[in-house]
């Protein structure tokens, strides 16, 4: 840290030297006021995640409004036959999946506020235009676009998160912004609920729902652009002392990266590191879980015996619940530290469930079976990404790593539509068959990694302290990014 930061109390930072403390991954030189920070962090929390969680909760209405639509009439109106409606629902990923990786390394180039504000606004203005298609075709096509503009949203969320806060701050941020995703997902039941009752000369029930929530979005844009901050040390909501102590948080852990420059090298860096095949594997696995059970709820809980209209409406608790657990799980693992063991208990949630959908016959339990099943599919999605990025410094290598595991995990959604089919429905025996094994080998994945950090952490703490003990410490190397001797992996 350089000798010019304020090393006043009342400034909330103390110069120190260097060897008095540590960051989580670098040296410290000054010591940031904790209530001061976590009051300043809370300023972020309010207006810069609040906004993308705003954002995320209209772009999960404006995707899985199809699924509401499908069970209140869409498909007789558009005369969809065989499987046209999971084709629908696959196509969004054929447009939605390539941006994400290329989007997220761009995110610090071109800036996330305008970056995401036109992606929504796009987006919002194609939902909108679903209202009026009259056919598969038209069907089609704004699915494909509705694709092309949210695949800019969820990598800079991601990569967002990652650059202003610190690993034990990620996970509660995280929940914060699946929690409007669950809140979208019990809030669009509701939503379908009112809105599928409209019946007008011109107008059905389904109609309604993409005009008014493709509408919602377009409001919320302009909100989003008043709100959302420019740049993390020059947020408009910080005074002058919290723009210090931001950038003192950068300082004091270079790897974050904060200050990075573009670099293809650093971007190539994530495809030859091999936790990133694992990483990207397991979001595959577990994203078939979110996209299908987000996707298909309403038709599978229709088949417990509710009418399309109260399918709907019971899909709310369900979320609900799910929403509540994400948030204790997000909590006690930024509290100890770990993300794997976490994971691993939602993972099992997801079997069980599972299980219980598949093999049981009476109602009653299934419906307790969605339950079980929608606890996992949050934390398993949400906390990943999270553990993604706190395994991963600087800046473009960790947005590449993060970038393409989302975007190559997204793929998941163009299966999807293939194994979730219309001639299963409503047990879906098929699509939750293949969910279970794909869960059960995400875990394995989790227990793979876990192990896989907590040697390589042994190995590195083992060779400082022989480096310590002859004599010739090892200085710390940030631009070794992660295979620096000093990082620590996170598990």
């Amino acid at each position: 840290m350089s000798e010019q930061v304020p090393a006043s109390k009342e400034s909330g930072m103390v110069a120190e030297q260097p060897s008095t403390g540590e960051s989580e991954n670098g040296s410290s030189a000054c010591y940031i006021d904790p209530v001061k920070e976590r009051r300043m962090m809370r300023k972020f929390d309010m207006f810069a995640v609040t906004a993308m969680g705003v954002l995320y909760m209209m772009s999960n209405l404006d995707r899985s409004n199809l699924g509401n639509a499908n069970i209140s009439g869409m498909p007789e109106d558009l005369g969809l036959v065989g499987n046209q409606f999971g084709t629908a629902t696959t196509l969004l990923f054929a447009t939605y999946v390539p941006l994400e990786g290329p989007v997220a390394v761009l995110l610090k180039v071109v800036g996330p506020k305008p970056l995401m504000s036109v992606s929504a606004f796009c987006w919002a203005c194609v939902t909108l235009g679903m209202a009026f298609v009259k056919d598969y075709r038209g069907l089609y096509a704004c699915r494909l676009l509705i694709g092309l503009f949210e695949a800019g949203l969820i990598p800079c969320i991601n990569v967002y998160l990652g650059w202003i806060y610190k690993k034990s701050e990620r996970g509660k941020r995280s929940s914060m912004i699946f929690a409007f995703s669950a809140f979208s997902s019990a809030f669009g039941g509701i939503l379908a609920f009112g809105l599928t009752q409209i019946r007008t000369a011109h107008f059905a029930g389904w109609q309604w729902l993409f005009a008014i929530e493709g509408a919602m979005t377009i409001i919320a844009v302009p909100l989003f652009w008043l709100l959302f901050p420019k740049s993390p040390t020059e947020a408009w909501f910080l005074n002058a002392e919290e723009r210090q102590m931001m950038r003192t948080r950068y300082d004091l852990d270079p790897t974050w990266g904060h200050d990075d420059k573009f670099s293809w090298s650093e971007c190539l860096k994530a495809f030859v590191d091999p936790k990133w095949y694992a990483f990207f594997a397991y979001q595959f696995s577990v994203n078939v879980s979110l996209y299908g059970l987000t996707t298909f709820m309403p038709a599978i809980v229709r088949g417990l015996g509710y009418t399309s209209v109260h399918a709907n409406l019971m899909t709310v608790p369900i979320y609900i619940c799910a929403l509540f657990f994400f948030l204790i799980i997000a909590y006690f693992s930024d509290r100890t530290g770990y993300r794997g063991p976490y994971i691993c208990i939602c993972l099992i949630c997801l079997v069980i469930g599972y299980a219980l959908l598949i093999s049981v016959e009476n109602l009653k339990v299934r419906f307790f079976a969605c339950f079980i099943a929608a606890l996992g599919i949050y934390p398993t999605t949400g906390l990943s990404i999270m553990w993604v990025q706190d395994n991963v410094s600087r800046h473009y290598k960790r947005a590449t790593m993060v970038g393409f595991t989302l975007c190559l995990g997204n793929t998941a959604g163009v299966a999807v539509g293939q194994i979730f089919t219309a001639q299963q429905s409503p047990r879906y025996i098929t699509g939750l068959s293949i969910s279970l094994g794909l869960a059960c080998f995400a875990l394995f994945i989790v227990l793979g990694l876990m192990g896989s950090f907590y040697w390589v952490n042994r190995k590195r703490a083992a060779k400082l302290l022989a480096a310590e003990q002859a004599g010739t410490p090892i200085p710390p190397n940030p631009d070794l990014g992660d295979y620096d001797v000093h990082f620590r992996y996170s598990m």
